[in-house]
């Protein structure tokens, strides 16, 4: 397994679901892994949203990072000799940290509080506390304006309609003609459905045009007291004392400056060559950052993660191993389109492939996904072997259904 007498060393940036499969693979196959966050906890980022109107949801949604984990903000990478081979990771400290590989897994942002800022250093207390914050700042809104119709945008009207019915009045703009438009039309149709029937006005084929100074990088009151006003290309006026910008997440490169970088931030990595990134013989991507055309979830995180892994893994096995992603982990050129959009508790969204189901069924399933995650990270003994064999069993069936 190894080069001459060292074991071989490898940096992983970025300690989310990604991350933290690729760290577990690699070490299992004996090299000397080092985990770099820039937070000092572990969060399941499918449940913030549930987080957002029951904040005692995070004392299991967010967690420590492992024992042994570097808490810092990679900056910058090192080289010797060839810039395309890289010998270290630079961290904000003025250290550094050497390596044989680097893994790219440091995710995306989204607005403030869904998701937290990504180069700020905190404590899974720290996290908690700004839920709570974040919780009390919503219970104190009278009406609610969420821009976007995705996944985010249709999951965060369905918990606060689902907690507070209609106590609250909860307005949702898509400049899209359906909600959920990157899944099938009917899992739009049946979101559609469940939210107008608790009382969600739902604007389809609008967009905000005027935000009317209300901040599209955090939800907050206005400053000051009273609503904000929003102007849409349409004409409505909208009025909110909470604005909640759904539209999307960025990538972020980490410690890589230019080079392998796309215009939007994200990883530019070769397909064929286990998602290496261009321009570098030694440095991988995986997760929200890696510039694959996918859905950008936890469960193609893992799909990532677990090719990045083989592949540095095969560069030290006389075995040949296939490298291009996704066949050399999905046994096809395409990756199974599995995703599952909560409707508060009981309800859901469920895609698998062509196929789409609503109701109690698909809510289990997310619970089921929910306990998986939550306790393989948490290190659970047992249930990380189930949940790799039930996604190894989700991806076979990928192959051959719907």
């Amino acid at each position: 397994m190894t080069r001459g007498s060292e074991q071989p060393r490898v940096v992983v940036v970025g300690g989310q679901f990604a991350g933290r499969r690729a760290s577990r693979m690699l070490r299992k196959g004996n090299l000397h892994v080092t985990l770099v966050d820039s937070k000092g906890f572990w969060e399941y980022t499918p449940g913030a949203l549930r987080c957002l109107v029951e904040p005692k949801a995070a004392r299991k949604m967010v967690q420590a990072q492992p024992r042994g984990t570097v808490r810092a903000t990679a900056v910058g990478l090192e080289s010797a000799g060839s810039d395309t081979t890289v010998t270290g990771v630079k961290l904000n400290d003025g250290s550094s940290l050497p390596a044989d590989h680097v893994v790219i897994a440091t995710g995306s942002s989204y607005p403030n509080p869904i998701k937290a800022t990504h180069d700020v250093a905190s404590s899974p207390e720290e996290r908690r506390v700004q839920i709570e914050a974040a919780h009390a700042t919503l219970v104190s809104a009278k009406n609610v304006v969420i821009v976007g119709g995705g996944t985010v945008g249709v999951e965060l009207a369905a918990e606060i309609a689902g907690k507070w019915g209609r106590h609250k009045e909860v307005t949702l703009i898509t400049p899209h003609d359906r909600l959920l438009e990157r899944m099938p039309p009917r899992a739009g149709k049946l979101a559609l459905r469940w939210l107008e029937k608790k009382g969600v006005w739902v604007i389809l084929n609008d967009r905000v045009e005027d935000w009317g100074g209300a901040p599209k990088d955090v939800a907050t009151l206005r400053p000051g007291g009273g609503d904000w006003k929003l102007r849409t290309e349409q004409g409505r006026e909208l009025r909110a004392s909470l604005v909640y910008p759904c539209i999307g997440g960025r990538s972020l490169p980490g410690p890589l400056k230019t080079r392998g970088v796309g215009k939007n931030g994200e990883v530019r990595v070769d397909m064929a060559n286990g998602l290496r990134v261009e321009g570098f013989d030694n440095v991988y991507a995986a997760g929200d950052c890696c510039g694959t055309n996918e859905e950008k979830n936890a469960f193609t995180a893992d799909l990532n993660a677990t090719a990045v892994a083989r592949g540095i893994l095969a560069s030290y096995r006389r075995k040949p191993v296939a490298l291009s992603y996704p066949r050399s982990v999905c046994g096809r050129n395409t990756t199974p389109k599995i995703a599952v959009v909560s409707l508060h508790k009981r309800n859901a969204v469920m895609q698998f492939n062509g196929l789409v189901l609503g109701g109690p069924l698909p809510a289990f399933v997310k619970g089921l996904i929910e306990f998986f995650q939550v306790h393989s990270a948490l290190g659970t003994p047992g249930v990380t072997f189930v949940w790799d064999a039930l996604e190894s069993t989700n991806v076979f069936l990928g192959r051959f259904l719907f």
